[in-house]
């Protein structure tokens, strides 16, 4: 484990003195990197030395811990404050916290509550400081989008896959899909790919900190596309929490341009955290009675939730005139009219899950369906 790497600022040279003493018997994970004896110097510090952790004392001459606090928060937001003072009143604690600071430790403090809090503090905020190392912070604007069913077998899974393929083909977006359908997920069938790490990996540990532990979970599809499978076992999935669904998102979306989710048909924590953070949500219907009554239940549920037309966007999938349903009447139906309409190719479309290959693979522009999707990519970025 890497040590916790502390820089001490106090005006007062004893105090820094026993700080240093106190935090040299916690030798397994801690470590002081550096000492100010005010604001200024510990922003000429950090730079140099990277600390995770600033000891900050309120009353420093030349700039003082609330000034220094507040201009490390901009300048360097990687970087943890916890401040020090002898003044225990909140409104003191208030000013710590609106300058920037995410602790206030109280002098004079034991041993135990310096590393408690010195420790709490860093697990808490210590994904922002693996994002530096990393080197991923805010690159990309990255664009979520969702598919999204309220009836199974629309062929919402099929719509995911194949958008993700065009995307990273035709418009050269480095793309990652995520299959959230964490209890019937499918995604693996339809690339042809069954004992691959999946999403329960990366979470089995219950430390989802670093792109690099999911980036292992990932298989790479092609250059530009990885996905992120669903758990091979429906039982599984109660061992995923929206908190793990969080962090995957906030780790990984500064290293694509696009994230596709396919989600669950359900209306749970996990779908409703996805669909709150997509750009665009693309709700699949076919044209039976059923799938369309369902649809415009979903529709009246995603209004209730302040959603409006330009981020639900209506897909119905597998359109034939012949089904007895038209698309005017459709329209007429729903209110926004549809999105997207992707023609029925049965045959095509059943190969290509049986074979486990998708058709938006190769050579999707000589088909019908192909070329729909890709112009429904077009509209989607």
């Amino acid at each position: 484990m890497d040590k916790i790497k502390i820089l001490i600022a106090d005006d007062i040279k004893e105090t820094r003195d026993v700080i240093k003493k106190i935090l040299s018997l916690q030798k397994e994970n801690i470590e002081v990197v550096g000492e100010a004896d005010n604001g200024e110097e510990v922003l000429k510090l950090i730079p140099k030395i990277k600390p995770d952790v600033v000891l900050m004392d309120i009353n420093m001459p030349i700039l003082n811990g609330l000034e220094a606090t507040e201009r490390i928060t901009t300048e360097y937001p990687y970087v943890m404050v916890i401040i020090m003072s002898v003044q225990a009143e909140s409104e003191y604690l208030k000013k710590a916290m609106f300058h920037g600071a995410k602790e206030y430790i109280i002098k004079p403090f034991n041993y135990d509550s310096l590393i408690e809090t010195i420790e709490t503090t860093y697990q808490k905020y210590k994904t922002r400081q693996i994002n530096r190392v990393e080197g991923i912070r805010q690159t990309r604007t990255t664009k979520i989008i969702s598919f999204f069913s309220s009836k199974g077998g629309v062929g919402k899974s099929v719509l995911s896959v194949n958008t993700a393929l065009v995307l990273s083909k035709a418009e050269n977006k480095k793309v990652l899909l995520i299959d959230l359908d964490l209890q019937f997920g499918d995604i693996g069938m339809l690339v042809n790919q069954y004992n691959q790490k999946n999403i329960f990996n990366a979470v089995e540990d219950g430390q989802i900190d670093s792109y690099e532990k999911i980036k292992s979970c990932l298989y790479e599809c092609n250059g530009n596309l990885d996905i992120l499978f669903a758990p091979p076992k429906p039982e599984t999935a109660e061992y995923i929490v929206k908190e793990n669904i969080e962090n995957i998102i906030n780790l990984t979306k500064n290293q694509y341009d696009v994230i596709i989710v396919d989600t669950g048909i359900n209306f749970n924590d996990i779908t409703l955290y996805i669909l709150d953070v997509s750009e665009k949500i693309c709700l699949v219907s076919t044209l039976d009675i059923i799938a369309l009554k369902n649809t415009k239940l979903g529709l009246e549920v995603m209004e209730s939730l302040g959603y409006d037309n330009q981020k639900v966007k209506l897909v119905i999938n597998r359109f034939n005139s012949k089904y007895g349903i038209s698309k005017n009447e459709v329209e007429d139906a729903f209110k926004n009219g549809i999105f997207a309409v992707i023609p029925d190719e049965e045959k095509i479309v059943i190969n290509s899950i049986n074979k486990g290959e998708p058709f938006c693979n190769n050579n999707y522009q000589k088909l019908k369906i192909g070329k729909a999707i890709e112009m429904m990519c077009q509209s989607l970025i």
